[in-house]
C-alpha cells in the first residue's frame, strides 16, 4: 500500500478545499491534499494559462517510514529524490524545476491543455535505492483567463424620468461551477448636468458591487464554461429639474494591487499567481464591450446614461393690442 501522497499547490483556494482535519505543519500552508485516491484521481488541478506558461508549485508527501518527523519538522532524510514526469500532455511536455526541498518542485505549464502529472519517491543506495513502482498522480487542466464581456441596453427615450437598466455580464471560464468566483467592483456616480454636459451639482462615485479578492462573487447564472450575471441600475430620475446623467463603471477589485490594471481576477488566476513564498503579482484580465453602450476607457468600463427634463412652456409674447392704439 503507497504511504506517500501528492499535495497541490492551491493559493489562496486552500479554504475553499476539501478539510481533511487540521491543517499540518508541513508541507506548508496553503498547501492541502490533492485527491484521496493517489493513483487513480478523479478530481482537476486548474491552472491559468499565462503568457510564456505558467509556472506552479507543488509538494509530495514523503513516506512517513523514511520520514518520521517530516510533518511535524519538516526533516527530509537526506538522499531520497523525488522523480517527477509527465507521461500525458497537450503536445508540449511540462518541464520541472527544483529549487527548494528535495520533495517540492515547480512545475512550467507552456501551452493550455490536460497534462498528466506523475512523481514517484526513490530512496539513497544506504535504503536499496527503491523507487515507488506505482506513481503517484495528478490531472491537471491548463485553461485560457476567463472573458468578462459586459453589455447593456440603449434607452429607449430620454425625455423625463425612466425605468432601471438592466445591465448583464458573460464571462466564460472552462471551470467547474463550484470554482467559478471572480473579483472587481461597480461603481455608480449620479451628476446633474447643463445643456453642454458641464457638471452642475457633482454627485459622488459610490461603489454599489463590491467583490474583493477574497469574497468573489460567487452566485452565477448559466453552466460551466459559460456564465452570467446581471444587475439593475436605479430607476433613471431627473434630479431638481436638472439634466441628470448616470455612469456606472466596473473596476478592479478594491483591493487589488495597486499598479494592477481594471480587469476581473478569478479565483482560478488568483491561484495561478502563487508561487513559493506567496503572490508576488496579481494579474487581472480586461473588460471587454459587449455593444456600443459600453464604453472601455483606460481599461474601466463605463456605461452612461442621461435623462432629460420634460420641457416647460413659457407665456406667449405678442405685440399687444394697445400698441398702436
Amino acid at each position: 500500500m503507497k504511504r506517500s501522497t501528492l499535495i497541490k499547490h492551491v493559493g489562496t483556494l486552500a479554504i475553499l478545499m476539501f478539510t481533511f482535519g487540521v491543517m499540518a505543519q508541513n508541507p506548508p500552508s496553503p498547501y492541502v491534499r490533492y485527491d484521496s485516491n493517489v493513483t487513480a484521481p478523479d478530481t482537476t488541478d486548474y491552472v491559468t494559462f499565462k503568457t510564456g506558461g505558467t509556472t506552479m508549485g507543488y509538494y509530495a508527501l514523503p513516506d512517513p517510514v523514511y520520514h518520521p518527523t517530516y510533518v511535524s519538522t519538516g526533516t527530509l532524510t537526506g538522499g531520497f529524490v523525488w522523480n517527477w514526469t509527465n507521461p500525458t500532455h497537450p503536445g508540449t511536455a511540462a518541464t520541472f524545476n527544483k529549487p527548494g526541498a528535495a520533495n517540492y518542485v515547480e512545475i512550467t505549464y507552456p501551452v493550455a491543455g490536460a497534462y498528466v502529472i506523475n512523481v514517484a519517491e526513490q530512496a539513497p543506495a544506504g535504503f536499496g535505492s527503491c523507487a515507488d513502482p506505482s506513481p503517484t498522480v495528478m490531472n491537471v487542466s491548463v485553461i485560457a483567463p476567463p472573458t468578462f464581456t459586459i453589455s447593456a441596453p440603449a434607452l429607449g427615450a430620454t425625455c423625463g424620468d425612466q425605468a432601471a437598466q438592466a445591465i448583464s455580464v458573460a464571462i466564460v471560464e472552462n471551470v467547474p461551477a463550484n470554482w467559478a468566483a471572480y473579483a472587481f467592483q461597480v461603481t455608480e456616480e449620479i451628476d446633474e448636468i447643463d445643456i453642454n454636459d458641464a457638471v452642475i451639482n457633482n454627485g459622488t462615485e459610490t461603489v454599489i458591487h463590491n467583490y474583493t479578492t477574497a469574497s468573489k462573487l460567487k452566485t452565477l447564472g448559466g453552466t460551466s464554461p459559460n456564465f452570467t450575471w446581471s444587475f439593475n441600475t436605479a430607476p433613471l430620475t431627473v434630479n431638481n429639474g436638472h439634466r441628470t446623467r448616470y455612469v456606472y463603471r466596473f473596476k478592479k477589485a478594491a483591493d487589488a494591487p495597486g499598479a494592477a490594471a481594471h480587469g476581473v481576477i478569478s479565483a482560478i488566476t488568483q491561484k495561478s499567481d502563487y508561487i513559493l513564498p506567496g503572490i508576488a503579482n496579481l494579474n487581472t484580465y480586461p473588460f471587454a464591450s459587449g455593444n456600443a453602450q459600453v464604453v472601455i476607457n483606460s481599461g474601466v468600463a463605463e456605461i452612461t446614461y442621461i435623462v432629460n427634463p420634460v420641457p416647460s412652456t413659457g407665456p406667449i409674447y405678442h405685440i399687444p393690442n394697445q400698441y398702436a392704439y
